[in-house]
C-alpha cells in the first residue's frame, strides 16, 4: 500500500471515529441536558477540565470572537449552568465558571465521554492501548507542529 493509500484509509478511519464521537455527544446530549448544542458542550467540558476562566481564554480555547462566547455564556447562564464573577483586583476582567448545576451536567457529559472511550479501547489488548495511545500523542503532536504559527 503506498502512502497516498494509508493517508486516504487513515482520512477515513478518522471521519469515521469523529462521526462516532459526535454521535456519542448527541447521545450525552438526550440525557439530562438534552437542551445543549455542541459550542456548549464544550464550554462547559472546559470549564469541568480546567476551572473557572477569563472571557478571553473561553474564546480562545473554543476559537471563537469574544463576542460569540459572550452570547454563548448567555444563554448558558440563562440555564443556570455558568455564572459570571467580576475581579476583585481588577473589574473589567470577568470570569466565567459552572453552577452546581453545571458541575453536575460536566459530570454526566465527561462520564457519556469516558464509557465511549472505553468502549473503543475494549477490544484492544493492553498492548494494543498503549500502541494506540503512543500513536495518537505522535499525532496530535504533530498536528500541533503543522499549525503553529512558527510552522508557517
Amino acid at each position: 500500500m503506498t502512502l497516498d493509500q494509508r493517508a486516504t484509509e487513515l482520512g477515513l478511519a478518522m471521519e469515521a471515529i469523529v462521526k462516532q464521537f459526535q454521535a456519542a455527544d448527541i447521545a450525552a446530549a438526550n440525557g439530562p441536558h438534552a437542551d445543549l448544542n455542541h459550542q456548549e458542550m464544550r464550554l462547559i467540558s472546559f470549564l469541568g477540565d480546567d476551572g473557572s476562566q477569563m472571557m478571553r481564554v473561553v474564546a480562545e480555547h473554543l476559537a471563537l470572537a469574544v463576542n460569540s462566547v459572550t452570547t454563548l455564556i448567555d444563554g448558558l447562564e440563562a440555564k443556570g449552568l455558568v455564572r459570571r464573577q467580576r475581579s476583585e483586583a481588577d473589574r473589567r476582567i470577568v470570569h466565567v465558571e459552572l453552577t452546581e448545576r453545571g458541575g453536575k451536567t460536566y459530570r454526566a457529559l465527561h462520564d457519556a465521554r469516558q464509557r465511549f472511550f472505553r468502549s473503543m479501547l475494549n477490544p484492544l489488548t493492553r498492548d494494543e492501548q498503549e500502541t494506540l495511545l503512543v500513536i495518537f500523542r505522535k499525532v496530535v503532536q504533530r498536528g500541533a507542529e503543522r499549525l503553529s504559527p512558527s510552522a508557517n
